[in-house]
């Protein structure tokens, strides 16, 4: 049996010669030539960091939707789709640090389709144009600005919400809480806002 494409050409009594190559084309067969070709790669890639922040007021009846949980509250957020102040954060935050616009150009709020949507098909998207931009999100970080409902007791689940819908480890994102000491709309009471910060490595364009 041939044991790879030289050997078929040399059995058919055809010459072979070699050539110089570039490194990048390499083949990749063991564990160490895999190693070298995430070493290459990662020495092309530059890293890039995104902020998005988010706002709802409260309106209605609860419950709320944050991070892509659920949460039992007395009233509800008011918004175009689901209100998720959490992922429409996160989502702008990708789409920063992917230089690829802000959520409002992807999903406008004039767009009938997007009425009641869940925001994980906003996350889910941002996440997508990075990785079709040859990226790689390493973490995101999302703090929520308000005085209730508290986010500690659902902290995990949407940890592990947000993994899940970006494909990453639960080490790779983060989530916390804190209040305005009872100053302006969300000391209020009003709404609930949300920062978030997106860290991610993509190659180097012109």
């Amino acid at each position: 049996m041939p044991t790879d494409e030289t050997s078929v050409l040399r059995a058919a009594g055809l010459g072979v010669a070699a050539v110089e190559g570039d490194p990048a084309l390499d083949k990749l067969t063991t564990p160490a030539d895999f190693r070298r070709a995430e070493e290459w790669l990662a020495g092309r890639l530059v890293s890039r960091t995104g902020m998005g922040f988010d706002v709802h007021a409260f309106a209605g009846e609860g419950p709320i939707v944050l991070g892509g949980i659920a949460i039992p509250h007395s009233r509800g957020l008011a918004g175009h789709s689901d209100a998720d102040v959490v992922l429409h954060a996160i989502t702008d935050a990708l789409l920063g640090a992917g230089t690829l616009g802000d959520i409002g150009q992807h999903f406008p709020p004039s767009d009938p389709q997007w009425k009641g949507a869940a925001s994980d098909l906003f996350l889910t998207h941002a996440a997508q144009l990075v990785r079709n931009d040859g990226g790689i999100i390493d973490h995101v970080d999302c703090t929520v600005i308000g005085e209730a409902p508290r986010v500690g007791p659902y902290r995990e689940a949407m940890r592990s919400r947000i993994a899940a819908i970006l494909n990453l480890s639960e080490a790779q994102v983060s989530i916390k809480a804190t209040t305005t000491e009872g100053l302006g709309f969300a000391g209020r009471r009003e709404g609930i806002a949300a920062q978030a910060i997106a860290s991610i490595r993509r190659p180097l364009h012109d």
